[in-house]
């Protein structure tokens, strides 16, 4: 295990132990009752630092520890709570200790060696469990890391709960400290309601009243401002996948989405817990970091931004390919097939007409000058007619023109010439004019 995590996550349990057996040996050597003071004193101390921490924090950024300093940023929410451990703990250890004189309370010796080791287990308990939770608390290095959700006791778990309870706040207060904001799925029927009816003019305009809109909370752990694949996130609506926009449960309408102590406390270090608003999932899809969402139209209101190029279409599959486009069909001319690109024949198997005789014309068969008054042929130029194979020994067959010389010979400076194209009608599918 010391391998697989690190030093502090895989002496977690061994602190643990640590931690309530010294507070249980405490306990049996100094009573019942300082033991039971001690319990008290660690309780009204977690309680009253996490009623204190918001406060502390705020203090910090006063005095210059604000979100422009990197360290501020990361650590100022960990030094607000462990500051208001610290101060809570003095105080109390200062109070408790002026009120209860030295033996104001007389116990049987058993009792005080059994009571006192049990109440002093259950005050370490309390001790490890905020020790947890401030762990979780604070973002960590990779070396010193730790994940409660690894540990076989999470006690800190249990201070939350125990933080629960002893907050005085009402129902939908509690809900919110605890569980914070999660909200509700958009519905697809929503989605797809028919437009609105058109306004009366006549009657008073209704002001329009948008509610918020977050994604569900997740942890930030490269601190690039959006939900990355890996990272964890509370599946508020269980649809199985992270859901960028819900509709608002504002209950105390801060047009904010509070996040819970549970989903903090569940998501890893606090400072990197955080929800998007729908503002901030449309100012992503603008930038082109993310494409269309579940619940938002795309492209977001506004178009994309200067420079930022949309997520890049799905391709399609491979053997799949896209039909010929057919140019528009113009009035009085013949409807044209689309065009297919020919490949060239070789230099070699084209022949050329020796120096002297006039070009073929367009359409006419390679080889064969055009004749006057002779219409052009109908063989299309990049379909060029070569000479038939001999076979040795053999006399070559003589394909004869009427009124037509024999074919030119092929001469060797010819065969390093490229074709050029015809001089005029390029489409072989319309006639060449007569003269």
């Amino acid at each position: 295990m010391l391998l697989a995590d690190s030093m502090l996550q895989g002496s977690a349990d061994l602190i643990t132990f640590a931690i309530i057996g010294l507070l249980a040996w405490l306990g049996s050597r100094y009573g019942l009752f300082l033991a039971t003071v001690w319990g008290l004193q660690a309780l009204a101390t977690v309680v009253l630092a996490f009623a204190l921490t918001d406060r502390v924090d705020g203090l910090l950024a006063w005095a210059g520890m604000h979100d422009g300093s990197e360290f501020g940023m990361i650590w100022r929410q960990s030094i607000a709570f462990v500051t208001s451990l610290a101060v809570v703990a003095i105080a109390a250890r200062v109070a408790i200790g002026s009120a209860i004189k030295e033996g104001a309370t007389n116990y049987p010796p058993l009792v005080d060696l059994v009571g006192g080791g049990v109440v002093g287990a259950l005050a370490g308990s309390v001790v490890a469990g905020i020790l947890q939770v401030a762990l979780a608390l604070a973002p960590l290095p990779a070396w010193a890391a730790f994940d409660h959700s690894k540990v076989g006791w999470d006690l800190g778990k249990g201070i939350i709960e125990l933080v629960a309870k002893c907050a005085p706040l009402s129902k939908d207060d509690l809900a919110t400290m605890m569980d914070g904001e999660p909200g509700f799925p958009v519905e697809k029927a929503e989605l797809e309601k028919p437009p609105a009816a058109p306004v009366d003019p006549n009657q008073p305009p209704v002001e329009k009243i948008e509610l918020p809109q977050w994604s569900e909370v997740f942890a930030d752990i490269n601190w690039n401002q959006k939900w990355d694949e890996g990272e964890k996130y509370i599946d508020a609506d269980k649809n199985g996948e992270f859901s960028w926009v819900l509709r608002s449960n504002d209950r105390n309408t801060s047009k904010t989405r509070d996040i819970g102590l549970r989903e903090r406390y569940t998501l890893g270090p606090w400072v990197t817990v955080r929800t998007l608003e729908k503002q901030e999932v449309q100012r992503l899809q603008r930038a082109g970091k993310l494409g269309p969402v579940f619940g938002l139209p795309y492209p977001p209101p506004g178009g994309m931004a200067p420079g930022a190029t949309p997520p890049p279409a799905v391709t399609p599959p491979a053997g799949v390919g896209t039909p010929p486009t057919v140019p528009p069909v113009q009035p009085g001319q013949p409807a044209a097939l689309p065009e297919v690109p020919a490949q060239a024949p070789p230099a070699a198997q084209v022949p050329q007409p020796p120096a002297g005789q006039p070009a073929p014309g367009a359409g006419t068969p390679p080889g064969v000058p055009k004749q006057p008054g002779q219409p052009s042929g109908t063989a299309p130029p990049s379909a060029p007619i070569s000479p038939p194979e001999s076979t040795p020994g053999a006399p070559a067959p003589s394909e004869s023109v009427p009124g037509a010389p024999p074919p030119p010979s092929e001469s060797p400076a010819a065969t390093k010439e490229t074709p050029k194209p015809p001089a005029r009608n390029p489409s072989p599918f319309k006639p060449a004019p007569k003269k």
